[in-house]
């Protein structure tokens, strides 16, 4: 981490900026309420942008006067600022900034040095541009969800998605989080939509994946797996429509895309002495320098209960300390809560998946991120890295149900009914046959 330097913010011109993007957004939003034929979505949408727009310079405030100005972005508002003249002539070199690689930190410097192009040397703006990102990202989230789940309620996704306070703050500053926001909201939409059998999907796909090759590629790796999976998944309705060559192709490309993945996940962030990737050496990487927080860690697959707790839940308030546990404690009850009152959507999630391939997609890319990133071993790192496992995990906490004497939606509920019907015309029938037997008796 670096210490802040005095890249100045200049509020007029950042103001500008945020009512420039705020018009962007409006026009966005207005299209996607549109698109999905829901009005209510205008007031929910235009409330999580603002929110967005809000948290940038609470992000500022909160570092300034609650961390001495230490954070990470910091050396990428700092690098950016230094790329950004050359770029804004077309020059793009990074040897000024001493950017050393592209990927990882590198690639946030060099968006942060775009950004900076485009709206000035001025970290509210380009803070705001980042948030404006992240919440674009979310739009593309909620669209998936929507896609996959038409004519369903969605209201309970749209709320958890666009006013969790983590989702919200923490990508709200230039960052690996925001850039992530927007490239896994994209691949997800281009996942949904090739898994609904729509086109475009590979459309969304590949920017998604590019910008997350570049920034976070063990991220990408778990989306790319899910999507691999949930291509496997064999609905009916891909039996009709991906047979013979396409289908080919899809898994062909699909594939091509995981090995890139796993290429860029082994190549820079390799750990270890004999240079193999190991969660258990990077929790024992983590307590050596004195970012882990003393959470227990094992890769035995045993442990994954603990590393839900660990992910999810911890700290919660009787153990929290401090005010920035405390403050986590509190949404960490929030998603117990949310987690608790989903019990009912949370059984439905083994049969979903199957008849709705993007919920297996999100349970691959939940249960693996929780399982990898449990090895950070600090509370801190892991609550600001989960908000990109948050999406896809509400997904599985918003599967929508139908009314009890609705029509069916999904294929097992057919099943089901018709089986109930079948037993009720059993039932029926063998009660009027012993009716007739006791009238015939009585005569």
């Amino acid at each position: 981490m670096i210490v802040a330097a005095h890249i100045p913010s200049q509020p007029v011109a950042a103001l500008l900026v945020a009512v420039i993007l705020f018009g962007l957004g409006r026009v966005v939003i207005q299209r996607v309420a549109f698109a999905e034929g829901n009005p209510w979505l205008v007031r929910i949408l235009t409330i999580s942008l603002v929110l967005h727009l809000l948290a940038a310079p609470s992000q500022i405030y909160v570092v300034d006067h609650f961390y001495h100005g230490i954070a990470d972005w910091t050396r990428y508002v700092n690098q950016g600022a230094l790329l950004a003249p050359d770029f804004r002539h077309f020059n793009f070199t990074t040897a000024n900034a001493d950017v050393r690689q592209i990927v990882n930190d590198g690639s946030v410097s060099i968006a942060a040095g775009i950004g900076m192009a485009l709206v000035g040397v001025n970290q509210l703006a380009t803070f705001l541009v980042f948030s404006w990102l992240s919440f674009i990202g979310a739009v593309f989230f909620y669209r998936a969800f929507t896609l996959t789940f038409a004519g369903g309620d969605h209201r309970r996704y749209a709320l958890m998605l666009f006013f969790m306070p983590s989702l919200i703050f923490w990508t709200a500053d230039v960052s690996k989080e925001s850039l992530m926001m927007l490239s896994l909201g994209l691949t997800a939409f281009g996942a949904a939509k090739f898994l609904a059998r729509k086109r475009g999907g590979f459309i969304l796909v590949a920017p998604g994946v590019f910008i997350g090759a570049y920034v976070r590629p063990n991220e990408l790796l778990l989306i790319m797996a899910g999507f691999v999976v949930a291509m496997m998944v064999p609905t009916a309705g891909t039996r009709k429509s991906l047979g013979g060559v396409r289908r080919i192709i899809s898994l062909v490309f699909c594939a091509a895309l995981l090995f890139l993945s796993i290429a860029l996940t082994v190549h820079y962030l390799r750990g270890g002495a004999n240079g193999q990737l190991s969660l258990q050496n990077t929790n024992a990487n983590n307590a050596a320098q004195g970012t882990s927080g003393n959470v227990p860690y094992s890769s035995n697959p045993a442990s994954f209960p603990r590393d839900i707790y660990e992910v999810l839940f911890n700290p919660l308030p009787y153990n929290a300390h401090g005010f920035g546990e405390r403050v986590a404690a509190l949404e960490n009850t929030v998603i117990l809560g949310l987690v608790l009152a989903s019990l009912r959507n949370l059984r439905m999630v083994p049969r979903a998946a199957f008849a709705r391939p993007y919920v297996m997609l999100c349970l691959v890319y939940t249960g693996t991120f929780i399982y990898t990133f449990a090895a950070l071993g600090n509370l801190g790192l892991i609550e600001r890295e989960r908000t990109m496992m948050i999406p896809f995990l509400f997904v599985l906490l918003s599967i929508p149900r139908a009314p009890r004497h609705a029509r069916p939606r999904y294929e097992w509920e057919l099943r089901r009914r018709a089986r109930l019907a079948m037993r009720q015309a059993t039932e029926r029938a063998n009660a009027r046959r012993r009716l007739q037997g006791v009238r015939a008796t009585g005569q």
